[in-house]
């Protein structure tokens, strides 16, 4: 079977190396290497890839930044058609040539507001999937695209996150996609972004999710910049109320895997925050969605990734989610993340190892207490957190009623 490295993410995006028999792919950025790749985050022989004509296999080069296969740091691995491998901020995932045409359907185009959207999801604007009318692009994400949509069906407007073809072509993992919606349809809570329906249309599997006229805490945090002038109080409330939703999932064994400022809604009316994703958490649980997730995850997300998801493992328990909570609470409190650098692996450096400035250095008006529970939600080891939502959230609670805050 003849295989080839197509990369998926990083400058050179769209580009086929083919593997052939018996011969050793050099990847870099060296003149020397068969890649020639122009990532900056790229040692100059970073790995290389053998091919035998039956199975590949990959080895690091002791790069600089590490060469890592699906999430997970690799010095050596044998390859399965799927598997991405990532150096630096470049992305190369093994496929048959068979392949190469339906990813080809895949390539991105410029969207009207100049941003690159999937040729597919972004051509889904003006038509009918299932029973949703779509309308308009809401946001944009590596693994789906999220439209604003008319439930023709039930005559409401909905949040319809579609996500990328590649997704369904893998039977297990539509299934389990099928079933953990399955799972996460009863749930209903004020702080969690409902589910209205789920499943798979053609080549498309699809969310149908509340609509909330909103903003997310991610255009909260840029429009407040480094001024980092929100007042505190705004920010204990979305803490109490994103507390709430983690609570009601851990009581019932779900970890979001993902807290973060684009997953988070505050809703105009009345401010009400919501938790949105949660029925991804248990949906994307298999390699190929470890695979999809990850590419927006590490480039987007990593500076509110708690240090034990950094390493690539997915043993996380509701103390990760906690910390994710505390760094966006970080950024809404002083309009940057606690951590930030100009390169992916010294950001994960920080981390690990750095300690987060004190939050009264830029508001001097934070209360001591509420200074302290975020501090403690930021600890690196996960024993020095709060162990649950539900301690986490009677601190929050006591400090709104010690303050005299309305949640």
């Amino acid at each position: 079977m003849a295989m080839q490295l197509l990369i998926i993410a990083g400058p050179e995006k769209g580009q086929v190396f083919p593997l052939t028999v018996g011969d050793t792919l050099l990847v870099g950025r060296s003149r020397a290497t068969a890649t020639k790749l122009t990532d900056p985050h790229v040692s100059r022989v970073h790995c290389q890839v053998e091919f035998d004509g039956e199975r590949a296999t990959v080895a690091d080069f002791e790069s600089a930044g590490g060469t890592f296969v699906n999430g997970q740091r690799i010095t050596k691995q044998q390859l399965e058609p799927g598997d991405i491998i990532q150096v630096g901020g470049t992305e190369l995932r093994l496929q048959s040539d068979a392949e190469q045409a339906t990813v080809r359907r895949s390539d991105t185009v410029v969207g009207k507001s100049g941003e690159t959207v999937a040729a597919p999801l972004n051509n889904l604007v003006g038509q009918t999937l299932a029973h949703y009318a779509i309308e308009s692009v809401i946001a944009k994400g590596q693994a789906a695209v999220v439209f604003r949509a008319q439930d023709t069906k039930d005559n409401r407007t909905v949040a319809l996150k579609v996500l990328e073809p590649e997704f369904s072509k893998d039977e297990d993992e539509k299934q389990r996609f099928v079933r953990a919606m399955k799972t996460m349809l009863p749930l209903r809570h004020p702080n969690l972004v409902t589910l209205y329906g789920a499943g798979k249309t053609g080549p498309y599997c699809w969310a149908a999710m509340e609509f909330v006229e909103g903003e997310s805490l991610t255009q909260v945090i840029q429009r407040i910049g480094v001024a980092g002038m929100l007042d505190w109080r705004y920010s204990l409330r979305v803490a109490i109320h994103i507390a709430r939703a983690l609570d009601y999932a851990g009581q019932r064994q779900i970890i979001h895997r993902n807290v973060a400022p684009p997953n988070i809604l505050v809703r105009s009316e009345d401010k009400l925050a919501k938790l949105g994703d949660l029925m991804l958490a248990k949906a994307l649980e298999g390699t190929l969605a470890i695979q999809i997730t990850r590419r927006g995850e590490l480039v987007g997300d990593v500076a509110y990734m708690s240090p034990e998801r950094t390493r690539g493992t997915t043993d996380v328990d509701a103390r990760s989610d906690i910390y994710s909570l505390g760094a966006t609470l970080y950024a809404l409190l002083t309009g940057r993340p606690p951590f930030e650098a100009d390169s992916l692996p010294e950001t994960i450096t920080k981390i690990r190892q750095a300690e987060p400035e004190k939050l009264k250095k830029f508001q001097l008006s934070i209360p001591d207490m509420f200074e302290g529970t975020v501090l403690q939600m930021l600890a690196k080891r996960p024993d020095d957190r709060y162990q649950s939502a539900t301690q986490l959230l009677t601190d929050l609670e006591r400090v709104a009623k010690l303050n005299g805050v309305v949640v």
